[in-house]
């Protein structure tokens, strides 16, 4: 008798309860149908549960200093980075550097013996042979023209056949200058000295004596200047337009994560990966102790500087398939749907790039109410 009363009991307070909580949904429920909307305007009367969980505030600016953090990768500065391969056709006689070794610009590197090397030489050599000879004739027919010896048809033949000499000769000092061959002291049958183009460290030497190579081989030498070195990093499509806000960049390498090199932007992209959504940012850093390697990743982190803007809880920002807004407020009881464009500062706030002004008054605790409110 006494187990049939308890069950009886029970029954009876879940009953209660059961009631208890539809009354409550139902209360909820017309509170919610009593929100008027008309387009992007929604009036919560002062009577209505929901508008007593709404809370609302000034929207005001506050100082704001975000991190950007990306990843990176090092490289070598392309004006202090030299990748040296043989001029011409030939084979290797002697390599005169180690890697490790520090250079000047103009530092022999290595000799090649070639027949394309000869042959510029002696198109040097004989352009400069015909342009001497052409001057002793053009002073030679000079001098008989002022002595009323020569014509002046046979002067101006001499003229033009120097003018025409010089021409050839300064066209070959061209060409081996271009190849860095040195014009006072190159010979026929020489082998040919390649220099390095820049001041810098041998990163590089693949040369084998007695190897033949092709004008097509493959880098053998390079040759950089790592004292400073550039960190390109891709940042956001969404972060993009505060990297020309930088104020302070700290890189750390993957392979030394407790070493912190500080840098500063030197270059923005102009052009957005349409693959990737992002832009590549250069980043130039100071590398005195060669820390940092060519084709290393890296960490970075993009300090903007403070300045003053609206931020706003993530929770008073609402989204539909039009895009993300706020319920701005209008009137008493009045609020309308307002888009904004917003970035993330951290889990709790938003900052706000477009769509509120300051004084503006919005719904910051108990928007999501009316989310579904069309």
């Amino acid at each position: 008798m006494l187990k049939m009363r308890k069950t009886l009991y029970l029954l009876i307070c879940a009953g209660l309860l059961a009631s208890c909580n539809g009354s409550a949904h139902s209360d909820e429920s017309a509170a919610y149908n009593e929100v008027k909307v008309v387009g992007d305007t929604l009036v919560v009367p002062e009577t209505s549960t929901i508008a007593s969980k709404m809370v609302c505030d000034t929207v005001d600016e506050s100082s704001y200093s975000a991190t950007l953090s990306t990843t990176g990768v090092v490289r070598a500065i392309p004006s202090a980075y030299a990748e040296v391969s043989a001029p011409f056709a030939g084979r290797v006689v002697r390599s005169l550097v180690r890697i490790g070794q520090h250079v000047k610009a103009g530092t022999p590197l290595f000799e090649i013996s070639s027949s394309d090397y000869s042959e510029v030489v002696k198109k040097l050599i004989q352009t400069k042979s015909e342009m001497d000879m052409a001057k002793r004739g053009l002073d030679r027919t000079q001098d008989l023209h002022n002595n009323k010896v020569a014509s002046v048809k046979e002067l101006d033949e001499a003229k033009t056949t120097y003018s025409l000499a010089v021409e050839e000769y300064h066209h070959a000092v061209a060409v081996a200058k271009e190849y860095q061959i040195d014009i006072h002291r190159a010979e026929v049958g020489q082998p040919m000295i390649v220099r390095s183009p820049i001041a810098g460290q041998v990163l590089q030497n693949d040369l084998v004596i007695g190897e033949y190579l092709k004008e097509d081989a493959a880098t053998k030498v390079v040759v950089a200047d790592l004292d400073k070195v550039w960190v390109k990093a891709n940042v956001s499509e969404m972060d993009a337009p505060y990297v020309n806000g930088i104020e302070h960049v700290e890189v750390n390498l993957v392979a030394r994560p407790d070493s912190v090199v500080t840098g500063h932007v030197t270059y923005v992209g102009g052009i957005l990966d349409a693959d990737t959504r992002t832009v590549e940012t250069i980043i130039e850093c100071s590398n005195p102790r060669h820390l940092m390697l060519p084709n290393m990743y890296a960490q970075v982190r993009m300090q903007i500087h403070s300045r003053n803007t609206i931020v706003v809880p993530k929770k008073a920002v609402l989204q539909s398939e039009k895009g993300r807004y706020v319920l701005r407020r209008i009137g008493d009881n009045t609020y309308c749907r307002t888009k904004v464009e917003v970035q993330s500062i951290d889990e709790h706030f938003l900052r706000v790039i477009s769509g509120l002004k300051v004084g503006d008054v919005i719904v910051t605790e108990g928007a999501f109410y009316l989310i579904d409110k069309h």
